[in-house]
């Protein structure tokens, strides 16, 4: 017993020599190479390509949780490089910035598009591995306990197997007979080997044939890491999109907030008014209706504003109860941006080249379409793959054993042998081969169709786009014109009304313009920025920062 303990302690690294931990540790190691190399070369990326979740990110959830609950000393993690979160009265606010960053570390979303690079690389690995040289070992019958059961099956050996590009598979064995030695007899010996080869000859025999899989799980990588990039474009514009939509319900409920007190100012000088025999009692509920109103209009706006705040928390990856405001600020420096742009540019698309090199950028630089371009050549390369299946399998076998057998007082025996011999499957029953094909050459054809669909789609974001930025420069002069004209109204009608020459329904009607005209200003504002990055966005040159933001 002791023996066999031995010989099982000695053979234990061997039975069972993977870990889970370690096949953890190995994937990772290769899967990240795979993917940075793969990113750097269709990006030009030099940071490492990694799914791992950010730290800084657990320690923002946590002291976002701890102020939830009262405690004013909170650490909060630097997502920047130029500024930290700021707390103020227990409520963290986010900058733009701040906000991009945060969806990119933390969005599931985002870690789910970026899992599926991994997977493309593993996938990738997996495909590598059918080229590499593979070994194997063996221990048959020795460690039963029972070597007389075995005395003549009992057996230790190796293997190694190598698959080429070509086609051509060698495969040799060894083997020793471990039972006479194992009982001591070590004066005996069992020896056996053999290698064979095999070549196709036509079918498989093409070395694109043969390794297509590899080649198409190299181009999905590809695919992979330009999906993705195409996705990073996206779902920054949609977190631009997302904060200025909650900047503006915040606005609208600050001007529904003005109102309100504008117009209770107005009931009231009303009231007097009225007790004064200066107005009659039907104005007055004029005023108080129109109060009521926007009171109901703060609710509404209120509502509005905290269904978008938790919506975009969500959008983020952090939980809709984390006490997270926004800069206000940030509406302030697009108001001020626009008004710039406004004043400087005689055009909305001064800074933009024609219509059409546009289109040619777009279709150059989306990532999309160089993905779909891509399943055009793979569909060419499949109808390839099934045509070659479609002939017939001829292939050339070769071999070499040997066999040496030696016993304690006898003399030992040898034996060799070779073989080569041709086989050859006639075509003759190639009805699957046959449907796969024709199979293969609708896909291409729908690829095809495919690409002219994205292709078109392009072209037509980029014209929208080109109108959709005209429209919105001519939309937001206008509402600034209207703002104005909306303002003097109500400061008009104000002296109106204390000189006796206006009624309370022109002032509740001013009133009502000026808050229209305010809102509508705010999304004026909003709408020209997006409508910008829309059009940069359809042109593929909507560039983010490996951290997220958008330069």
């Amino acid at each position: 017993m002791i023996f066999w303990s031995l010989v099982l302690f000695v053979l234990s690294p061997f039975l069972g020599c993977m870990t889970p931990e370690r096949a953890e540790v190995e994937a990772d190691e290769t899967a990240i190479a795979l993917a940075t190399d793969c990113w750097r070369k269709q990006t030009g990326a030099t940071n490492t390509f990694n799914i791992a979740r950010s730290s800084d990110i657990l320690t923002l959830r946590i002291a976002l949780e701890a102020v939830r609950h009262g405690v004013t000393n909170a650490i909060f993690p630097k997502i920047s490089s130029t500024s930290d979160l700021i707390s103020s009265n227990g409520v963290v606010y986010l900058s733009l910035n701040d906000a991009l960053r945060i969806g990119a570390k933390n969005s599931r979303a985002y870690q789910t598009k970026k899992e599926d690079v991994y997977q493309k690389a593993i996938s990738l690995d997996s495909e590598r591995y059918a080229f590499d040289t593979t070994f194997s070992g063996f221990i048959l019958g020795a460690l039963d306990g029972r070597p007389e059961v075995y005395k003549e099956s009992a057996q230790a050996g190796a293997g190694v197997k190598r698959k080429f590009e070509t086609g051509s598979t060698v495969a040799g064995n060894l083997a020793l007979d471990v039972v006479d030695m194992i009982r001591d007899d070590w004066s005996s010996l069992g020896l056996s080997g053999d290698l064979t080869v095999s070549v196709p000859l036509l079918r498989g025999s093409a070395r694109d044939i043969v390794r297509e899989p590899l080649t198409q799980a190299e181009r999905n990588l590809a695919y992979s890491i330009l999906s993705f990039e195409r996705y990073r474009q996206t779902f920054a514009l949609s977190i631009i999109k997302t904060y200025y939509n909650v900047l503006e319900y915040a606005q609208n409920r600050r001007n529904s907030d003005d109102n309100a007190k504008r117009l209770e100012q107005n009931y009231l000088r009303a009231e007097m008014m009225f007790k004064a025999g200066r107005m009659d009692r039907i104005q007055v509920d004029q005023a108080k209706t129109d109060l009521l109103t926007a009171r109901q209009t703060i609710i509404t706006t209120q509502q509005n504003y905290e269904n978008a705040l938790d919506a975009f928390k969500l959008t983020l990856g952090l939980a809709p109860d984390a006490p997270i405001a926004l800069c206000t600020e940030e509406l302030v420096k697009l108001e001020n941006e626009m008004s710039n742009l406004a004043t400087n540019l005689t055009s909305a698309l001064e800074k933009y080249p024609s219509e059409k090199e546009a289109i040619n950028i777009a279709l150059t630089e989306r990532r999309d379409i160089a993905i779909a371009k891509g399943d055009v050549v793979d569909s060419q390369r499949a109808v390839k793959v099934a045509a070659d299946a479609l002939r017939a399998d001829v292939t050339l076998e070769g071999g070499a054993s040997y066999e040496k057998n030696r016993r304690q007082h006898d003399h030992a025996t040898e034996s060799e042998e070779t073989f080569a011999r041709l086989r050859f499957n006639a075509p003759w029953d190639r009805r699957r081969e046959r449907n796969q094909y024709r199979k293969a050459l609708i896909y291409l054809n729908q690829s095809k169709r495919s690409l002219e669909e994205s292709e078109d789609s392009v072209k037509n974001e980029v014209r929208s786009g080109y109108r959709d930025l005209v429209a919105a420069r001519a939309l937001y002069e206008n509402k600034v014109e209207s703002w104005k004209v909306a303002k003097i109204r109500v400061e008009s009608n104000d002296l109106f009304m204390q000189s006796g020459r206006s009624s309370m329904r022109d002032i509740l009607e001013a009133e009502s313009s000026l808050l229209s005209a305010r809102n509508s200003l705010c999304s004026a504002i909003i709408d020209w920025k997006i409508s910008d990055l829309n059009l940069r966005n359809a042109m593929g040159i909507f560039t983010i920062t490996h951290d997220g933001v958008w330069e």
